[in-house]
């Protein structure tokens, strides 16, 4: 991960806000996040993101970042929060998809290379800093197990 001012030749082809970020997919297939702050509400630059596979399509929910790969491939950005909201690292999730869409509410929808229609739940389990975590519970606002349905 890298930071520079984003070039006038790069377009960006997908742009979405959250509250702290701006992501921006460009005409490369490269992710491109823009942190915002109360004292710097345009941010300063552009951080080029490590993604090993090039992005066809990018959308943004309230508290997840969602790629869809060239091949059409899913892939998840982990560990955003209000203190990283660049997170961590990608993590490719099963399926395979044409085009999708996530709501505030972090179901991913998404049309199959087949034209079916599929709908994913993210439950995203609350941070808890102060609490120690349940038994066999992932904590820190990341997913736990979820499936594909087809609709």
């Amino acid at each position: 991960m890298f930071s520079s001012p984003l070039c006038a030749q790069v377009e960006l082809t997908h742009l979405s806000a959250c509250r702290d970020a701006l992501w921006g997919l460009d005409i490369h297939g490269q992710v491109n996040i823009r942190t915002l702050s109360p004292s710097c509400p345009i941010g300063l630059h552009w951080t080029l993101l490590d993604l090993s596979q090039l992005g066809a399509q990018m959308v943004v929910s309230c508290q997840t970042v969602w790629v869809r790969c060239v091949n059409g491939e899913l892939a998840r950005r982990y560990g955003i929060s209000d203190r990283n909201p660049a997170g961590d690292y990608w993590k490719k999730i099963p399926g395979n998809t044409n085009w999708f869409t996530v709501t505030p509410e972090e179901e991913l929808w998404a049309v199959t290379p087949i034209g079916g229609l599929c709908r994913r739940l993210t439950k995203l389990l609350p941070h808890m800093p102060s609490a120690p975590p349940p038994a066999g519970a992932v904590l820190g606002g990341e997913d736990v197990e979820d499936e594909w349905e087809l609709i």
